[in-house]
């Protein structure tokens, strides 16, 4: 304890001052700093102002980019789920518009419809006369189109009817009660198709039981012709009912208008049915024409099909589905389309430059394709704008690659819409 004292009753030692010398040397600069420091700052500032006056910096918009041309290729995609019944076409086949391409499975037969369409649009003559021997053969399946058909036959027959006054001999009193006759008959053939309907429907139900007896193995094949038999009798019978109501009611349409004629003379008569005729006979081209469109698929222009799947007889395809694109034959240059958001394309304007990165070629490795904006829409749709791109240099990259360029191409594209000095971007903030 007592060498603890002693130790601490000694006195601190202070740490040694600097002699003047000394803080002078450390106090003073070298001397060559001292002649050019200040002009080597100078020169760093001027550098640096260099530096960010050449130094630009760009404002982009982006967007995705789909390559295409001026005439762009054009998808078919099915109009409705349908069964196909042919293919009259295969992948990469010259095509020419308005080719038909691909045929669903219907009622109708095709090929008496399209004889049909051809007639119908290439008439010979379209006077009352020559559409009232307009001729379309019994034997052609119409399925779809067949009411229209029958419409229009009857159009025909009374206009023909009045024309060579075949009932004439026949007197208002007479007509008419002949008109009462076919009236009961329509009654008691309506009476009828009820029960042939429901008869129809007790068919179907066996057949159906029987069919799903043979898909569960059972050997039965003679029930089940015997049932398909009688559905077949059993639709035959309520066809010829229906047919029979048609040509009761044709009659009394007929008779009507004899005596339509007697009271009203036979010029307006006669007029008013060939009104009926041609609007008849307009009713049967829309129908066809509406036939085609639900039930073929049809090329547009001139080109070339491209297949988008294998497409071949009994394929079931689903509404919307793509199922061909037709490249035109003349597409013109290739363009770039893009589908801006509206935020921010207030900015993009026609001529500015555009810097495209396409998926299919590594950046790194062939570079970008340089653009210039060619239009830019004006009306929005859904949120977004469509810019169109042109390529004068076509599709020459900055590192001096030729790209090939194919259908639908994609890509990001930068359009540069505007490009200011770092220091002009520095001092516009104050």
């Amino acid at each position: 304890m007592a060498g603890l004292e002693e130790n601490s009753s000694l006195p601190v030692t202070q740490p040694e001052l600097r002699s003047q010398d000394v803080e002078e040397i450390i106090g003073t600069p070298p001397a060559w700093l001292a002649k050019s420091g200040t002009f080597i700052l100078v020169i760093i500032m001027f550098l640096l102002v260099l530096m960010t006056s050449m130094y630009t910096y760009p404002d982009v918009v982006t967007g995705k980019l789909t390559l295409t041309t001026i005439d762009p290729p054009r998808p078919l995609r099915a109009p409705k789920d349908f069964l196909v019944d042919r293919v009259l076409i295969k992948d990469n086949d010259s095509v020419s518009a308005m080719q038909i391409l691909v045929v669903a499975k219907t009622i109708a037969a095709f090929d008496d419809v399209s004889s049909l369409d051809t007639r119908l649009f290439n008439p010979v003559d379209e006077s009352d006369n020559g559409l009232a021997n307009f001729d379309i053969p019994t034997n052609w399946n119409l399925g779809e189109i067949k009411e229209a058909v029958f419409e229009f036959r009857e159009k025909q027959e009374i206009y023909k009817n009045l024309k060579d006054r075949r009932l004439d001999g026949l007197t208002t009193r007479e007509l008419q009660r002949r008109i009462d006759q076919q009236e009961r008959k329509i009654r008691t053939e309506r009476a009828r198709q009820g029960r042939l309907e429901d008869e129809l429907q007790r068919e179907r139900e066996r057949l159906t039981r029987e069919e799903q007896l043979a898909s569960d193995g059972l050997n039965n094949d003679q029930q089940l012709t015997l049932a398909r038999r009688q559905v077949e009798i059993a639709e035959d019978n309520l066809q010829r009912s229906r047919a029979a109501v048609r040509a009761a009611s044709f009659d009394i349409e007929l008779m009507r208008n004899q005596i339509e004629s007697y009271r009203g003379g036979l010029p307006s008569t006669l007029n008013q049915a060939a009104d009926d005729l041609r609007n008849s006979y307009d009713a049967l081209r829309a129908g066809v024409s509406n036939w085609m469109q639900k039930y073929t698929l049809v090329s547009p222009v001139n080109g070339v099909v491209v297949l988008d799947q294998e497409v071949r007889a009994e394929q079931y395809i689903l509404q919307g589905t793509k199922v061909a694109t037709i490249i035109p034959a003349n597409p013109g240059d290739i363009i770039g389309r893009i589908d801006l958001p509206v935020r921010g394309s207030g900015a993009v304007d026609i001529g500015q430059k555009v810097m495209v990165r396409f998926a299919s070629y590594p950046y790194l490795e062939y570079g970008s394709v340089e653009g210039q904006v060619i239009k830019k829409g004006n009306l929005q749709s859904e949120g977004r704008i469509n810019v169109e791109v042109g390529f004068p240099k076509e599709l020459l990259t900055t590192t001096g690659n030729r790209l090939e360029a194919s259908p639908f191409m994609e890509g990001e594209a930068s359009i540069i819409t505007d490009s200011k000095p770092l220091l002009s971007r520095f001092l516009d903030r104050f």
